[in-house]
This record gives structure tokens, C-alpha cells and sequence, in this order.
């Protein structure tokens, strides 16, 4: 199956470079705090390297290293001692404006206020797609635990930016009916291409892949498309539901932020090859 370089680099420096911004602002999306993204980030891509002539033969090879660093991610968090959430240290996009950068920095506190597993999970079910099956078997939790996290979290994030709850039924529609939207996680080398789509920030935010079946990477028919060709379950989730419109608007605030400081990923390769040498 044939792959474009953007998906499949030649080596894996350039995979490094293309991924990493947009990789550790899903990490600080989904951990609350930039040290511990950045922590997890590094042993993932020291796992992917060491494997490297296995992964860049995936057609998402960053999926892969997504799902490795949420793992880690995770062990990270249960050790930490709960009250040490903060505000991650992340710089501003400098094409972002005043209310953009308000709005952002105010979902970034409610996430790092949020109970670690109510916040992994409903990043990981609403933003980045993943199944409430796949969550429960990365974080190895019951498929009701997740369910209950992403609904206690999604009805903290709407009163908190006063959005309008469903008041007639008492659930939440998002989890009654429509699927999560984004990649989900990857475990082989099956999935086409992943689109791109051009954020409000200008950088470039991971929609959906597609596996040979014409499934999405959640495992759902990735038939049904929009006149601009998007999946119909992502037009859903962008255009119908606040939470998941807040969270992704804030990932691509985060990315353009982080995307603008040149310096990070220069410090972060240095602190790679360094792991890298220290493990021989």
C-alpha cells in the first residue's frame, strides 16, 4: 500500500520533526501538565526508535506513537500525588487574539482541574476518537468507568463555559448517540493516509484515517461524507457539540503556540539523543 512522506518519512528525524508539536499539545490536552506530556512524548519516541525499521513500515506511524505515549502518560499520572495540577506553561500563538487566548487558557485550567481519569478520557473519547472500548483497554478500566468519567467530565467543562445542556431527556446526547470523532488509536500498519485540515490557529489538526474496510480508525463506516468530503460523524462532533468544539479549538491553539518556539524542538531532540545514549 502506497504512503505519502508525510505519513511515512524516509527516516526517523524527519517523522520526529513533523510530529512533534502536534503530538505533545494532544499529550498536554490529555495529561493536564506540559512536564508530564513531554516526559511521555520522549519514551515514546525512544520506544519508536528502537523500532523504527518496524513502525515506518505503519501507514500511521504516529498514531502508534500516540497510543504508547497515553500509555505512559498514564502510568505517570496514577503515581503522581493528586492537588499538583496547574496551568500548563505553554507559549501563545502570536496570530492568536486576545479573546482566542482567554478562551483557550480558561479550557486548558478546567482540564488541569478536572480528576486525571475524567480528563484522559473525555479528551480521548470526544477529541481524539477513541472507542470507550479502546480507552478502557489502554487504561485498563471498565467500559461503564470510562463512560461515567467522559460524562462527569463533558458536564463539568459545560457549566463551567455556561453551554446549554440537553434538559430533556437528563443525558448527554453526545454519549447516547453520535460516535466519538478523530483518529482513535492504531495498533498495526493497516491505515490509508490521514487527512489534514487547517485549524483557525493555521496549523494543521489530524482528522480521520481510514482502514482498508472503509472503516474509520474508531472502527465506524467511514462511508457517509459531507459535501466537502469530511466524514459525517466528524461534521457532527465540530459542528453540533460545544465541548468537543472547545476542546479542539484549544488543541489547535495550543499546537500554533507550541509550533511557534523553534527552540522546543531543538531542546526536545537533544533530550531524545541523550535518553537514547543513556539507555545503551
Amino acid at each position: 500500500m502506497n504512503a505519502g512522506p508525510a505519513v511515512r518519512p524516509r527516516d526517523f528525524d524527519t517523522f520526529f520533526s513533523c510530529s512533534y508539536d502536534r503530538l505533545l499539545a494532544q499529550l498536554v490536552m490529555a495529561g493536564g501538565s506540559r512536564e508530564d506530556a513531554e516526559d511521555a512524548a520522549q519514551e515514546a519516541y525512544a520506544e519508536a526508535y528502537r523500532a523504527w525499521d518496524r513502525v515506518a513500515g505503519y501507514e500511521l506511524p504516529e498514531a502508534w506513537v500516540y497510543r504508547v505515549a497515553v500509555q505512559r502518560l498514564w502510568k505517570a499520572r496514577r503515581r503522581r500525588r493528586t492537588g499538583q495540577e496547574r496551568l500548563p506553561d505553554v507559549p501563545v500563538p502570536p496570530q492568536a487574539g486576545p479573546e482566542q487566548s482567554a478562551e483557550a487558557r480558561e479550557v486548558l485550567r478546567l482540564l488541569a482541574a478536572l480528576p486525571p481519569r475524567q480528563r484522559i478520557t473525555m479528551v480521548l473519547f470526544c477529541l481524539h476518537g477513541w472507542s470507550q472500548e479502546e480507552i478502557a483497554k489502554a487504561l485498563r478500566m471498565t467500559r461503564g468507568g470510562v463512560a461515567a468519567n467522559v460524562s462527569k467530565a463533558r458536564r463539568t467543562l459545560k457549566e463551567a463555559l455556561d453551554m446549554a445542556a440537553d434538559e430533556t431527556s437528563g443525558r448527554d446526547p453526545f454519549l447516547a448517540g453520535a460516535g466519538p470523532v478523530g483518529t482513535g488509536p492504531v495498533d498495526g500498519g493497516r491505515f490509508e493516509v490521514g487527512r489534514f485540515e487547517v485549524g483557525r490557529f493555521g496549523v494543521d489538526r489530524f482528522a480521520v484515517g481510514r482502514n482498508e474496510g472503509g472503516r474509520d480508525a474508531g472502527g465506524r463506516d467511514a462511508g457517509s461524507r459531507t459535501e466537502g468530503g469530511r466524514p459525517e460523524r466528524a461534521r457532527i462532533g465540530a459542528g453540533a457539540d460545544p465541548v468537543v468544539a472547545a476542546l479542539r479549538d484549544t488543541e489547535a491553539w495550543l499546537r500554533a503556540g507550541l509550533a511557534a518556539d523553534p527552540e522546543a524542538l531543538e531542546r526536545a531532540r537533544a533530550a531524545l539523543a541523550r535518553r537514547l545514549r543513556e539507555s545503551e
